[in-house]
């Protein structure tokens, strides 16, 4: 008998016995010890001759596969299928968490159990390939996690127990709410005494949700809410023990408040920027401490996402990182340090993947193709849903309307109000009160429109070419990263698109995958795409040398 929440469920003590032995990874098999019969279930008699002699037989847990189906792409891979295992037992089960739209007859599994939605263990399996990727996932964690032990090794962070967050926008609510709940006082500066009637009730939805699904006792959330300050006296940030910006990402007005917040701030505090692409040396030179001025790049929505990228500038003391890091860790986050450069390291793909995906677009691909491929290569959502989803039609718009840019699609989408999920409308549209994207022919329209004034002839383009022409790229900005120390290992690019952007851990990350695939075998396709799309496929050197010397990017680190 155990005990689920208020939940009494009867258990047998031979699914206790098989329970006990998955929670240590073993896969217990059933022997009858009168017929010689061997089964998985753990029942208290034999199925065939019901003889309750019964013995367990340890199991390899491994297997190959005697049948499959391929599921559509979702949210997680998984693939019902049949297999037999090494012990000559037939079973049907699933094949999760692994490369599943690549899989074929006869091909190697394991055992991989899986909790269900009370908690108890089923059985299911994955691939040799899948479990390996998740090794290198683990190193490559853990080697993040040796870097942030060495910082504050060196350099006892200070402590912190209030916190500024400076502009009451959508990141600084979302920032404000992680630090609520990691148990820090807030204090929420802005200009607008409104923005704080907003920023309160989006807060507070939060914690009511959380408190609905059984995730936080009512009076915890409401001892947290309370933890929350807000003022438009700016002066009030000398209170704070750390100070995060999260204001327009502009980079005259972000210099204009640090500036302020240097005057203001007591001069030990660190002032964090919240800036997802601009250069933390320029924001930095606004102050007079530019040793405590760091990056610390949030993903939306703040509060869920695991990532933090924190940004070394040219000045930033190993102190400030100490402290960076220490905050991240305590914020439940995954606070990987990279280096100053527009986008850092995952904007900085994920820049060069969706300007790929753009000019698909302009070429005849369409929105649910270029995501369905993205979606079976095994990401959780395609670029354009998650750009929907995220506002990023109206984020890119005003980036480039203030760089003096234009985008043929971008700027009809935004003139035609289509803004994503929260106008009902931007690649797709989606019905009132629902998230799923659903095919426009608005939104074909408007691709054609700008095809044509492109003077660009619209034609289709093959699942295979836009799964190189996305993923690709990537791994040549990795490269790039690499040879300019924005990123210190190649597994911190892999740990960053994992935790900020849904790369799967059973596929590694972006340079994994490159070693997977064989780096003369992504040079030979990048080239190969030179000729037929143009020069901005180009090998990057760091990448073109490292192929030909038959290394690998995993060969240049240890983790």
């Amino acid at each position: 008998m155990t005990m689920r929440g208020k939940t009494e469920i009867l258990i047998s003590s031979e699914l206790q016995a098989f329970t006990e032995a998955a929670q240590r990874g073993e896969f217990n098999l059933r022997e009858c010890l009168d017929c010689g019969e061997v089964h998985h279930y753990p029942r208290a008699h034999c199925p065939l001759c019901a003889s309750r002699n019964l013995g367990w037989r340890a199991s390899t847990g491994q297997g190959r596969i005697y049948s499959f189906t391929r599921m559509p792409a979702g949210r997680r891979a998984i693939a019902p299928a049949i297999v037999d295992l090494d012990e000559g037992l037939r079973l049907n089960s699933v094949i999760l968490d692994a490369d599943v739209h690549k899989l074929a007859i006869g091909d190697p599994v394991q055992v991989r159990f899986q909790p269900d939605a009370q908690g108890a263990l089923r059985l299911a399996f994955t691939t040799p390939d899948a479990e390996t990727a998740r090794a290198y996932s683990d190193r490559a964690f853990a080697a993040v996690d040796a870097d942030r032990e060495g910082f504050v090794a060196g350099a006892e962070p200070a402590l912190v127990t209030t916190v500024a967050v400076v502009g009451a926008g959508n990141m600084g609510i979302g920032i404000a709410t992680a630090f609520l709940k990691a148990g820090f006082s807030v204090l929420m500066l802005d200009q607008n005494d409104e923005a704080f009637d907003r920023a309160r009730t989006r807060i507070s939805e939060t914690f009511q949700r959380d408190v609905q699904r059984g995730r936080l006792d009512p009076a915890q959330a409401a001892d947290q809410i309370a933890a929350l300050q807000t003022s438009t006296d700016m002066a009030r940030v000398a209170e704070a023990d750390l100070v995060v910006e999260a204001v327009w990402e502009d980079m005259a007005l972000k210099q204009q408040v640090f500036a302020e917040l240097d005057r203001l701030a007591r001069p030990e505090v660190c002032l964090c920027s919240n800036t997802s692409t601009l250069d933390i040396d320029a924001i930095a030179a606004a102050t007079r401490r530019p040793d405590r001025v760091v990056g610390l790049h949030f993903f939306n929505p703040a509060h869920v996402m695991k990532l933090l990228e924190v940004v070394r500038g040219a000045r930033t003391s190993d102190q400030t990182l100490a402290l960076a890091t220490h905050v991240g860790t305590r914020l439940g986050k995954v606070p990987v340090v990279v280096g100053n450069a527009h986008g850092f390291v995952g904007n900085r793909l994920m820049i060069a993947r969706e300007h790929e995906a753009g000019r698909m677009l302009l070429e005849g691909a369409l929105p649910n193709q270029i995501d369905a491929v993205l979606t079976r290569f095994g990401m959780p959502m395609g670029t354009f849903e998650m750009q929907d989803m995220a506002g990023g039609i109206e984020l890119s718009y005003r980036a480039r309307q203030a760089r003096g840019e234009k985008s043929p699609i971008i700027d009809r989408l935004f003139a035609a109000g289509r803004l994503g999920q929260k106008t009902g409308k931007g690649y797709y549209r989606y019905a009132p009160g629902k998230n799923r994207p659903l095919t426009d022919p608005e939104a074909t329209a408007i691709f054609e429109e700008a095809s044509r004034a492109e003077g660009i002839t619209r034609k289709p383009i093959a699942d295979s070419e836009i799964e190189d022409r996305l993923i690709l790229p990537m791994i040549n900005e990795g490269a790039r990263l690499m040879a300019e120390g924005i990123a210190t290992r190649a597994s911190d690019i892999d740990v960053v698109w994992q935790t900020g952007f849904g790369w799967p851990s059973w596929k590694g990350g972006p340079m994994y995958h490159a070693d997977r695939i064989g780096l003369a075998n992504v040079v030979d396709r990048l080239n190969a795409l030179v000729k037929s799309c143009g020069d901005r496929f180009a090998p990057a050197p760091y990448l073109a040398d490292l192929a030909a010397k038959g290394g690998c990017f995993s060969e240049l680190e240890e983790i």
